[in-house]
């Protein structure tokens, strides 16, 4: 059992974000966005930024942040972050917060940027990057310059946009790789992926292909030379590539197997069903991101390189379930729109019987995890409890 803490407060802070952005979400002002906008930030770095210990980096870059100015630092800016905050007294507690900070704040940016649509993507926010920013910290600040970037290149402000870029490539030089990957997206989104092929396609690399095989994969990445901070994974491409990398500690039981593949594969379609029907240029290349994302961490599954690689771009499913949500309370109009576009009525009917079985799926998956998580991690201490 969780501690009384961990349980109230991470209660708090998701009903918090839900409620926060159905009623704040499209406000005009800046000064009174951001103003509001203080209230689920300081909850979250509060909240997030007082753990102690839990992740498999905590401890590690807890030693790193103390031995800011001796401890060596391949990463410039990480290393300039770390220094800076040594510098003017802040303990190991005070920069975890100061990460915390730099990534909500970016995240809230980058929501923001989708103005009336954003309504229920807060909701999906921590969900969707809680673990991945808590367990991968370097990379989850990195990735924190990736959602600002991307806000920038909406706005067409190219300057900003590359000095975003790096920034968090100073941070952790793999956002390179989350950006190409994002931008080949971006610019083929007037291409919708079609559940028909992304959901055979997830279910064949979750339930019938042999993760394991990938390990080829290394003899031919060691042979590649690259002046970059990617050297090190070429040069041990064995390690990190290799068939003996993959590792047994994200081995799933069959049930979390089957629940976890149909809460993924709900989003690939609810999200597919609500672009086809409502389309939105502007999402559709997250769209495809995230049915990408979800795919490929199925497909390298066991080899934690390279799920580091896969798991940013799944993140962004905070912002397909975001609008999902948004559609699912004026359905009436996707069931319009199909029926005008030609679909037969038993067609269209059948069509939104596994829409709403999407949604249930959903919540369903969301309550029984996020309920584990704050219910039953006895591991999950704050500072305070040392």
């Amino acid at each position: 059992m969780s501690s009384a803490e961990h349980i109230i407060l991470y209660i708090f802070l998701f009903i918090l974000f839900i409620a926060w952005g159905k009623r704040n979400y499209n406000f005009n002002s800046n000064i009174q966005y951001w103003k509001l906008a203080l209230i689920p930030i300081l909850a979250y770095i509060l909240i997030i930024g007082s753990r102690y210990g839990w992740g498999p980096d905590y401890l590690s870059y807890k030693d790193r942040f103390e031995h800011a100015f001796s401890y060596q630092e391949d990463q410039q800016g990480f290393k300039f972050l770390n220094q800076g905050m040594n510098s003017i007294g802040l303990n190991y507690i005070g920069a975890y917060i100061i990460y915390s900070l730099i990534f909500v704040t970016c995240a809230f940016m980058f929501i923001r940027s989708f103005g009336a649509e954003a309504k229920y993507m807060y909701a999906f926010f921590l969900p969707a990057t809680l673990i991945l920013t808590t367990s991968a910290i370097r990379q989850g600040i990195a990735l924190s310059f990736v959602l600002l970037a991307w806000y920038y290149f909406d706005k067409r402000k190219w300057i900003l946009f590359g000095l975003s870029i790096l920034i968090g490539a100073s941070i952790h030089t793999t956002i390179l790789l989350t950006t190409a990957m994002i931008g080949m997206f971006y610019f083929s989104r007037k291409w919708l992926i079609n559940w028909k092929v992304s959901i055979p396609l997830y279910l064949f690399f979750t339930f019938v292909f042999d993760v394991s095989k990938i390990g080829v994969l290394s003899r031919y990445i060691s042979t590649l030379s690259v002046e970059s901070h990617f050297q090190s994974y070429i040069e041990n491409a064995d390690t990190w590539f290799g068939k003996e990398a993959a590792s047994d500690i994200y081995e799933q039981s069959i049930d979390a197997l089957i629940l976890s593949a149909l809460f993924h594969v709900s989003i690939i379609y609810s999200g597919y069903i609500t672009l086809k029907y409502r389309l939105n240029e502007r999402l559709i290349w997250i769209y495809n991101v995230t049915v990408f994302g979800l795919i490929f961490d199925r497909a390298v599954f066991y080899f934690e390189i390279l799920r580091r690689i896969a798991e940013p771009l799944m993140m962004f499913y905070f912002v397909v379930l975001g609008y999902v949500t948004l559609m699912y309370f004026n359905r009436n109009v996707i069931k319009q729109v199909a029926l005008f576009n030609g679909s037969s009525v038993a067609k269209t009917n059948r069509t939104m019987y596994f829409f709403n079985m999407s949604i249930f799926t959903i919540m369903i998956y969301l309550l029984l995890f996020w309920g584990r998580f704050i219910f039953l991690s006895p591991d999950h201490l704050f500072f305070w409890n040392l």
